[in-house]
């Protein structure tokens, strides 16, 4: 007897008014969705993408999570505040599949979102900056380990303190920080430096 795929739907999918979305599925995604379901954030169609997201990132499958978060752009209405969080979380996810310039996309369009969304930001973080901040840490983390791109990091720094996202004394932490790496770098090539023509 057949059924049709829509009648598989879970009852928090329908009662979300995901019936559609979850017929679509692949087979393939659909049970990846499956994992992480029945302890999802129902409460609101975005609060179940992210939720569904921030799962498979806890259970290092950030390919699923890229596509989670692909799909809350395409199905969702957005405000601007949003789609920074939404933006925050793949960020990981492409860091975690190894996506380092759509990341770093996606830190660039979060940089540009933040002087709109500042307030709501710091308001449902009770008025402090929090530690994780992805698209001003991930972005260093990018540009720096991936790219070598030390005055590129240094200057980026000095934004985000001009934007209120370090204060001075971080500021000058995390310009050590990078002074230290950079110079441990350069010893590091040193070392292993080889002549030309010398055997490996």
């Amino acid at each position: 007897m057949l059924f049709k795929k829509e009648s598989k739907a879970p009852e928090s999918i329908k009662n979300l008014g995901l019936n559609t979305w979850y017929s679509s599925l692949d087979d393939k995604n659909r049970m990846k969705l499956s994992r992480y379901i029945e302890s999802a954030d129902v409460s609101s169609k975005l609060s179940f993408f992210m939720s569904i997201t921030s799962k498979a990132l806890e259970d290092d499958n950030p390919r699923f999570a890229v596509f989670m978060c692909q799909q809350a752009y395409e199905l969702l209405d957005l405000t601007d505040y949003e789609m920074f969080k939404v933006n925050e979380l793949i960020i990981d996810a492409y860091i975690g599949d190894l996506k380092y310039e759509d990341a770093k996309a996606a830190c660039n369009a979060n940089l540009e979102l933040y002087p709109k969304i500042k307030e709501e930001f710091l308001k449902d973080n009770n008025g402090v900056l929090p530690k994780k901040i992805n698209f001003r840490n991930r972005y260093i983390d990018i540009i720096i380990g991936i790219d070598s791109a030390y005055d590129l990091g240094f200057e980026m720094l000095d934004k985000y303190n001009q934007m209120g996202l370090l204060d001075d004394e971080e500021l000058e932490y995390r310009r050590n920080s990078l002074r230290t790496h950079r110079l441990q770098k350069l010893f590091d090539s040193v070392y292993t430096y080889r002549p030309v023509g010398e055997d490996h």
